[in-house]
């Protein structure tokens, strides 16, 4: 059967018993607005709305309960570019508003710039650089995310000019490699990443799981020279 956006906000209020039965419409109408949708939405069904409007009645759902966390996976991903800069917006105005940690999942690295405060790249499963956002997009110092940043197209660069790429493909994570997973597409691979996977170390502001951080840091600067 189908359910109405106001009964789509009330289940998990009912499930979890949080409110009484009374009180859980308003509740309803209240995160509407927090939403920025209005309380004659609340008897009308998720098929009459847009992808932006859907997708805000998803974040209203899942701040039903009041969490303390919000895990958003890929949030904005299917949204055009206009309605995900709304939807980030709101996002980040809840945050603020409810004081709520927001593990925020994305390939966008753009997306990711303008909503975290802290990042963690990972790779086959693994964190391999994890710090201050604006730090590690500035200055990243494990290859596989410098090659992210590399591969987000950028206006100013000059026509052939060096960039950061990747040989071979991504190996199955069922049966990752021996040593440093990334090795087998690593420019700066030695001996020791074939055989050791590297400790994710550094300080609070940024930490990387690299052997040679320093050179990778330092190929990293020559590239971004290069392209302006």
């Amino acid at each position: 059967s189908r359910h109405s956006i106001g009964q789509i906000l009330m289940e998990p209020m009912a499930i979890h018993s949080l409110y009484p039965k009374k009180e859980r419409r308003e509740q309803a109408f209240q995160l509407l607005k927090k939403v920025g949708l209005e309380a004659q939405h609340f008897n009308r069904f998720p098929h009459e709305f847009s992808g932006g409007q859907r997708q805000r009645i998803a974040i209203a759902r899942a701040l039903s309960l009041k969490p303390e966390i919000l895990i958003a996976d890929e949030a904005v991903s299917a949204l055009d570019v206009t309605i995900q800069a709304q939807i980030l917006k709101l996002l980040k105005s809840i945050q603020s508003e409810m004081n709520l940690a927001m593990v925020f999942i994305s390939h966008d690295l753009g997306v990711i710039a303008q909503i975290s405060h802290r990042v963690a790249v990972m790779y086959l499963g693994r964190i391999v650089e994890y710090g201050d956002c604006k730090q590690i997009f500035e200055n990243p110092s494990h290859p596989y995310t410098q090659a992210l940043l590399a591969a987000k197209p950028d206006i100013t660069a000059k026509l052939g000019s060096a960039r950061i790429r990747l040989s071979g493909d991504v190996p199955s994570p069922i049966n990752p490699p021996s040593g440093c997973y990334f090795h087998p597409r690593c420019p700066i691979a030695q001996t020791i990443c074939h055989t050791e996977y590297p400790p994710l170390e550094g300080s609070p502001q940024q930490e990387s799981a690299c052997f040679f951080k320093a050179k990778a840091l330092q190929r990293f600067k020559e590239s971004q020279s290069e392209k302006h």
